[in-house]
């Protein structure tokens, strides 16, 4: 009898261990699930092609070493909102050091992945200090390298301080048409000072027809082009992301190469991004994408195009989009290198017009360029990141819904309806359909500061009102985070990010409105790592 109770005792205490604080250790063929709160990679792991890997929500992945996770079968790392599974390196020491090992791991590859297993699926991970290194083969993607397999899905997950030597900071992707939703990249970067050069900061697509959607890419670089996302011979479905801070030698943000694609680049805002050469924010090279309902402003050229670049035959189409008060040494919005490109713009608000394209095709500018305006478009700055259209914006009602795909977005960047007056607006933003509210006022009375931030703001209301006041933060899918009332007579508050339970709240788009007796007034936000 005692023998049994001693046995039931061992029992409860070796599950009470499992369940608090255990630390397991794992190198080789791996299968199953980890029940463990620490995991340290001791050595390379391998799922093979029949065997599946499960982690659970608030694990943390330690690799004590420059080692990998290679999956044949399937791998599940599925986290949760307040329980993040954390992938990372124990010693981060050189890890700056490209010609070395030291200081990373080598992150997770699906290069012989057999084309029958299941879904693969990461969900509220947070991957950093990967290195892609090694041979020709072994250069892409600091934390994942795919080839040849479509079923991943990565969804809500972090990316930031990974690197590849050549393509890929975070994700390189051949022949693969994984889906990729509402992730954050922040710091990666890819490709040498000279050859070899980095295609794609944090992703790099090449042959595939992903989808990339509604994710945040903030000071990414490489050395090449894409210094967030490099496309080529590609069809991908990029919609509603934000691109702000990233810098490239060509395309600071984006680089779209060799491709005839037929899912638009749709919905996106391009704010604030670099090149060195060529396209502050984006680099189209022999490519003849549609871009539909963008935003293109306040990007920089060192040289040309500060806006859009188009070189080696590009014929891309930008149709209801916003390309204004962006500045290079030439063609400050435009640069059209050659006379064989001949982008199209429809209905769309270009500064300084066809008159102001710079380069050889923009000097002899044929193409279609039909319904366009230049007037300042007004937009709001909810934050210096974000834009929204005034109420007496020129852009308001000014696209079309006559151009014909069967991929036109339905939603604007924050998901409600494109069209929501006689005719879609320009840019990403439909007026008026941000979460629901109509803004009646006239100003924005709203400050918040510092923006970017990582855990405290500002809030500030520049007038002082004599009702109470509701803050409401709300998360760029539409859930309330955090709600607090303003008494009357005060006019500022600190929010620290975290949601009305006390927990902190993940990096991303927040919008934050102010609801007082006569008016809402609103201001995006993003939380930064």
């Amino acid at each position: 009898m005692n023998r049994e109770i001693s046995l039931i005792v061992a029992i409860i205490i070796f599950r009470v261990a499992i369940a608090f604080g255990q630390t397991v250790s794992i190198q080789g063929n791996q299968n199953g699930t980890i029940e463990a709160d620490t995991v340290f990679l001791t050595g390379n792991v391998f799922i093979n092609s029949s065997d599946s890997l499960v982690f659970n929500s608030g694990v943390v992945v330690l690799a004590t070493g420059y080692f990998r996770i290679e999956i044949e079968g399937k791998m599940i790392a599925r986290g949760d909102e307040n329980n993040p599974i954390l992938f990372k390196v124990s010693d981060t020491t050189g890890y700056s050091n490209l010609n070395s090992e030291r200081g990373g791991w080598d992150g997770l590859h699906f290069v012989n992945t057999n084309p029958e297993s299941d879904s693969s699926i990461f969900v509220n991970c947070t991957f950093s200090f990967t290195k892609a290194l090694g041979d020709s083969t072994e250069k892409f993607g600091g934390v994942f390298n795919i080839r040849n397999f479509n079923k991943i899905r990565i969804e809500k997950c972090t990316f930031t301080h990974n690197t590849a030597w050549h393509w890929g900071g975070a994700i390189f992707a051949e022949a693969s048409d994984i889906a990729i939703k509402s992730c954050h990249f922040e710091n990666n970067s890819c490709g040498q000072p000279g050859p070899p050069y980095g295609y794609g900061g944090a992703i790099c697509i090449r042959y595939s027809s992903p989808e990339i959607s509604k994710s945040i890419f903030l000071n990414n670089r490489s050395t090449g082009i894409g210094g967030a996302v490099s496309l080529e011979y590609s069809d991908v479905n990029l919609n509603g992301n934000l691109f702000i801070s990233n810098q490239s030698g060509l395309g600071g943000a984006l680089g779209y190469m060799r491709s005839e694609p037929e899912w638009p680049v749709a919905n996106n805002i391009f704010i604030q991004n670099n090149s060195i050469f060529f396209g502050g924010a984006i680099a189209c090279i022999r490519s003849n994408p549609a871009f539909i309902h963008n935003t293109i402003v306040e990007n920089t050229s060192s040289a040309y195009g500060g806006g859009l670049y188009c070189n080696d035959s590009a014929t891309p189409v930008i149709v209801n989009s916003i390309i204004y008060n962006n500045s290079a040494g030439e063609g400050m919005d435009v640069y059209i290198w050659d006379i064989y490109s001949n982008p199209s713009f429809l209905y769309s608000d270009i500064k300084g017009g066809k008159e102001a394209f710079g380069g050889t095709g923009g000097i002899g500018f044929t193409a279609e360029y039909i319904g366009n305006i230049d007037i300042d478009p007004k937009l709001v700055h909810a934050g210096p990141y974000y834009c929204t259209l005034m109420e007496d914006s020129p852009c308001i009602d000014a696209g079309t819904r006559s151009f014909q795909t069967p991929f036109y977005p339905t939603v604007d960047f924050s998901g409600n309806l494109r069209i929501s007056g006689l005719e879609p607006d320009m840019g990403a933003f439909e007026f008026k359909s941000n979460l629901g509210f109509r803004n009646n006022s006239t100003k924005n009375n709203i400050s918040c500061y510092p923006n970017p931030f990582t855990t405290l703001i500002n809030i500030d209301v520049a007038y002082m009102s004599n009702s109470d006041q509701a803050i409401r933060v709300t998360s760029s899918e539409g859930l309330v985070v955090f709600e607090k009332v303003l008494r009357a007579g005060i006019n500022s508050f600190i929010w620290d990010g975290k949601n009305s339970s006390g927990r902190n709240t993940l990096p991303g788009i927040y919008i934050i409105s102010i609801a007082g007796s006569n008016s809402v007034n609103h201001r995006t936000i993003i939380k930064a790592l």
